[in-house]
C-alpha cells in the first residue's frame, strides 16, 4: 500500500500512459489538476490541466476519470451550475496529452435528466461503450431518504455522447452500506467496472465520505447492464480501518509491472474529516469461491 503526498484531493484516478503516471482528482479549483510520477511514490508538483475559468459550471468541479481512447484523452468530470437549483451534472473534455489542456466538448453537460449526477466512469468492451454514476442524493428520494443509486447508459465510440436508455444499476439495501441512515442520506458513489474472467464486477462506495464507515465495496454480474448482486461474504472490501480512515472512492488502472491496482483517497486527518483527503494506491487481488467473488487491496 502506497499512502502518497497528494492530499486536499478527493475521487483520485490514475493513468499509465508511455511508461508516466498521471493522477487526476478533484483539486478544490475551477477546473482540475494533474500529478505526473514515473514510480508511484514520487509526484510532480500539480498542474493545471482543465482550467474551467470559462465554463458553464461554475462550482464544484468533483471526480475527473480520464480514458486514452481512439487517441484521445477523455475526461468525464462533475461540476455543479449554482443558479440552477444548485443542480450536479456530468460533463465531458478532451485533450490530446495526459497533460491537458482538456477543453470541453459540447459547452454544456454531457445529459440533463432534471436532478443531479455525479462520479462518472467508463467501461470500454468489444459489444459496446457503458457509463457508470451516480444519481445523487440531493435530489434523489426513495422511500423519503435522500439517496445516491448507480445507474448506466451507453455511449457512442467518441465517448462523449450518450445513446441508449439510462438504466439502474444499485441502490443502497444492505447492512455495510446503510450505516449513514442516522444523517438521513444513504449511498451508492463513485462506480467504477472491470471484467474478470467472465463476470463483471463493480466497486463502489457507501455511507459517508467524511466518516471511517465510508467504505469500498464490490458487486458481480454476468453482463455490463446487470442484474448486480452483492454478496455480504465479501462486502465490504475496504472499510473502518483507523491507518485507512475513509477510504472510499477507487478506480482501477494497471502498473508498469502488469498489475492490477487501485487509487483511492483516505482523510488525510481523521481527528477532524472533511473535504482534505490523499490518494493512496494499493495492489488488487481477486478470488473465487462457489462463484462468489472476493477482493483484496494490498
Amino acid at each position: 500500500m502506497i499512502i502518497t503526498d497528494i492530499t486536499y484531493i478527493g475521487d483520485p484516478q490514475i493513468v499509465l500512459h508511455e511508461g508516466v503516471y498521471y493522477c487526476y482528482a478533484t483539486s478544490f479549483i475551477k477546473g482540475f489538476y494533474v500529478w505526473k510520477s514515473t514510480d508511484l511514490v514520487n509526484w510532480s508538483e500539480p498542474k493545471v490541466c482543465f482550467d474551467a475559468t470559462e465554463h458553464w459550471g461554475d462550482i464544484n468541479f468533483w471526480a475527473p476519470e480520464v480514458i486514452y481512447h481512439n487517441g484521445k484523452f477523455v475526461m468525464h468530470y462533475t461540476a455543479r451550475i449554482s443558479k440552477n437549483n444548485r443542480t450536479l451534472y456530468l460533463g465531458v473534455a478532451t485533450s490530446d496529452s495526459p497533460e491537458g489542456p482538456f477543453v470541453d466538448v459540447w459547452g454544456k453537460p454531457m445529459f440533463d435528466l432534471g436532478y443531479s449526477t455525479i462520479d462518472g466512469s467508463v467501461l470500454v468492451t468489444d459489444e459496446g461503450n457503458y457509463f457508470y454514476y451516480s444519481r445523487d442524493c440531493s435530489q434523489n428520494f426513495v422511500n423519503g431518504v435522500k439517496t445516491s443509486q448507480v445507474y448506466c447508459v451507453e455511449l457512442d465510440d467518441t465517448l462523449t455522447r450518450v445513446i441508449g436508455e439510462h438504466k439502474l444499476m444499485t441502490t443502497p439495501e444492505f447492512d455495510w452500506e446503510l450505516k449513514s441512515m442516522s444523517c438521513g442520506k444513504l449511498w451508492n458513489e463513485g462506480p467504477t467496472v472491470i471484467k474478470v474472467g467472465d463476470k463483471y464486477v463493480m466497486n463502489y462506495s457507501a455511507n459517508h465520505y467524511a466518516t471511517n464507515r465510508y467504505a469500498i465495496c464490490i458487486a458481480q454480474s454476468d453482463s455490463p447492464l446487470g442484474p448486480w448482486v452483492k454478496h455480504p461474504e465479501a462486502n465490504p472490501v475496504l472499510s473502518c480501518r483507523e491507518e485507512l480512515f475513509g477510504a472510499g472512492h477507487n478506480a482501477f488502472f494497471t502498473s508498469k509491472e502488469g498489475k492490477l491496482m487501485t487509487s483511492f483517497h483516505v482523510q488525510t486527518h481523521p481527528s477532524h474529516p472533511g473535504e482534505d483527503r490523499r490518494t493512496c494506491i494499493g495492489e488488487v487481488r481477486f478470488t473465487e469461491e462457489n462463484g462468489i467473488i472476493k477482493q483484496e487491496i494490498l
